[in-house]
């Protein structure tokens, strides 16, 4: 018998409960195949993370049909309601969008209406050294009626964007499930008169809470002028017995032609959560919903001018309107040469300033008028709009006499009673007293006029002799003292006698007359005025030297002084000073010319006043 030797292989054992196994040794190399085919799964894994991106980049930069195209235009929905509003955006390349102005929206105007403003961006992307940048334009919109509306295509360079097709539906109350928030619009009358103003007010009511990002649009209104009053208002209003938190918005709108005013509706879009605490607590992006509200539209008729209101006058459509006037001083005083100020305020409902028309005096003899620039206010109250516009005008008297100013008319139409009304400022009468020198001057035959009164304090018919002594000792002195004094000032004159040489005082002739010094004084005084452009000093001294200058002490106008000179470039320089003072503060004087002018005239000399000679008797005896 032929045994085999076979040699012995130990084999490990593993104890299990219950039972005894035993594993041959042999299965240790399998380790080697697990660990191969471990690493080979790392190797795939590897491959799909970091090198399958690129090699797909690349297969799809060479994938035939694909669109290169280098502007696009699209929106982020097809499908809306009526109350929706969407966002178009066109993108170009920023290679074409060099030299290119941004895309034309205005045929967009035919089917959808423009939310806010039209935004811009630059984008810019960077795959695996693939690098594109576009600029894209965004522009929200909101269809003006439902069916099928198509946005026009786009061309910006040689490129055309494809058109879009947009389905509007029916409007979608998505708030009215339950109440939440809803939207009202009112109008303050469905008839008004052109140029009348309409309050047109939005409310928005809501029990829960939106986002900072909710919008509300402006109406958009044809042949009319549209402005929000003020600010919103925020309060609370129970509505079926659900307590609101009100958001009111006011505008007023003035129609400028008539016909029929339509005014579309105004919509607001947002993001609220629902009542629900759970939701509120979760604060998830399912218990946030997006609503568009649109408000209801309106259409108002717009009356044409009446034909009883007077032609020719400014049409002013307004609930209530004053006429006021003030004057800078009583009108029982007054004097040649005084400026006299009258201020007309004019206030009107329902009007803006610049529609208030000017209210003035037309010129009349003896009297100029210098109106100031007008001042205009424009506020806002509870009616709505007002307007306020203040005219002042100085009155300065050329001459005594009686004067009237005439009434002021305005015709206005009362849009609360309907009917034309007169807005009246009364005549003014007032008379004007001649200067108080010329009021103290009488006739000779006034003096001891039967019934003038006689002050005799003692009840005596004669006076004391003493009271006579007296009176004549101190007429006496004060004759004597002004001979000194006249003869002192005479001796310390530049050209008198005493500023000779003692050689020649007895040759100089008795009979030369100096230049009159007041005049000279004068003269230097307006040269200082001048200088320093004060013009109340430049006409003080104006009238001191045209008194000296031609030795009437009457001249206290400057009409009066333009008169006496009788030159019309110095009358010219005059009325510019005289407006500058008391007309419009725009004037501007030239007060070099105006002494240049000044000291041409006192070098020729100014003649004296003959006015009064053709009064004069002939003399009594012809020589």
């Amino acid at each position: 018998m032929i045994q085999l030797s076979m040699p012995t292989v130990a084999m490990p054992t593993v104890a299990m409960p219950g039972y005894a196994m035993s594993v041959p040794t042999a299965a240790a190399p399998r380790r080697h195949g697990v660990a191969a085919r471990f690493a080979l799964c790392c190797l795939a894994m590897l491959y799909l993370l970091l090198l399958a991106p690129l090699t797909l980049a690349q297969a799809q930069s060479t994938l035939p049909g694909q669109d290169t195209s280098q502007v696009a235009a699209f929106v982020d929905s097809n499908n809306i309601a009526i109350n929706d509003v969407i966002t178009l955006t066109v993108r170009i390349d920023a290679a074409l969008a060099e030299g290119n102005t941004r895309p034309q929206f205005s045929d967009l105007n035919r089917e959808f209406q423009q939310v806010g403003g039209i935004s811009s961006r630059s984008t810019y992307s960077n795959i695996n050294g693939n690098i594109q940048s576009w600029l894209e334009y965004s522009i929200r919109l909101s269809p003006l009626s439902t069916g099928t509306l198509t946005i026009p295509a786009f061309r910006i360079g040689g490129q055309v964007t494809n058109p879009i097709q947009i389905s509007v539906s029916e409007v979608q109350q998505n708030a009215g499930e339950d109440n939440d928030i809803f939207l009202r619009a009112e109008v303050s009358k469905d008839s008004l008169y052109v140029q009348e103003q309409l309050l047109y007010t939005i409310k928005i009511y809501w029990a829960v809470s939106f986002d900072q990002g909710a919008q509300l649009t402006s109406p958009q209104v044809a042949d009319a002028v549209v402005e929000q009053l003020g600010n919103d208002i925020n309060y609370q209003e129970v509505v079926d017995g659900i307590g609101y938190n009100v958001t009111e918005r006011k505008f007023v709108i003035f129609p400028q032609k008539s016909g029929q005013l339509a005014i579309p509706p105004v919509y607001f879009s947002a993001s609220v959560g629902r009542r629900s605490s759970f939701n509120t607590l979760l604060r998830s992006r399912g218990a946030v919903r997006e609503i568009n509200l649109a408000s209801e539209a309106h259409e108002i008729t717009v009356k044409p001018q009446p034909a009883s209101f007077p032609a020719g006058a400014t049409w002013l459509p307004s609930s209530a309107l004053t006429l006021d006037e003030t004057w800078s001083d009583t009108l029982d005083s007054l004097q040649v040469g005084d400026a006299l100020t009258h201020n007309i305020t004019l206030r009107a409902e329902g009007l803006s300033s610049s529609l208030l028309p000017e209210l003035r005096y037309e010129n009349q003899s003896g009297l100029r008028f210098y109106p100031d620039q007008p001042l205009r206010e424009d506020g806002i109250d509870a009616n709505g709009v007002f307007g306020k516009r203040l005219d002042g005008v100085a009155i300065v008297p050329s001459q005594s006499g009686d004067f009237t100013l005439p009434e002021l008319r305005l015709p206005w139409w009362n849009t609360t009673t309907d009917q034309l009304e007169i807005a009246l400022l009364p005549a003014r009468s007032f008379s004007v007293a001649p200067l108080a020198e010329d009021a103290q001057t009488l006739p000779p035959s006034s003096l001891g006029a039967p019934g003038a009164q006689n002050l005799n304090l003692a009840g005596s018919s004669a006076p004391p002799l003493w009271w006579i002594s007296s009176t004549v000792f101190f007429a006496a002195a004060w004759a004597f003292t002004t001979l000194l004094w006249l003869r002192g000032r005479q001796q310390l004159l530049p050209g008198g006698t005493a500023a000779l040489p003692p050689s020649q005082r007895k040759l100089a002739p008795r009979h030369t007359q100096a230049p009159n010094p007041t005049a000279e004084a004068s003269l230097r005084t307006l040269k200082a005025a001048c200088d320093g452009a004060n013009l109340h000093q430049v006409r003080a001294a104006l009238l001191q030297w045209g008194q000296a200058a031609s030795g009437d002490s009457s001249l206290r106008t400057l009409e009066a002084l333009s008169l006496r000179c009788n030159d019309e470039a110095f009358t010219t320089h005059l009325h510019s000073l005289d407006a500058a003072l008391y007309g419009e503060g725009n004037s501007r004087v030239d007060c070099n010319a105006l002494y240049s002018h000044a000291a041409s005239l006192h070098k020729q000399g100014l003649k004296p006043d003959a006015s009064g000679d053709k009064y004069a008797l002939p003399p009594l005896y012809k020589v």
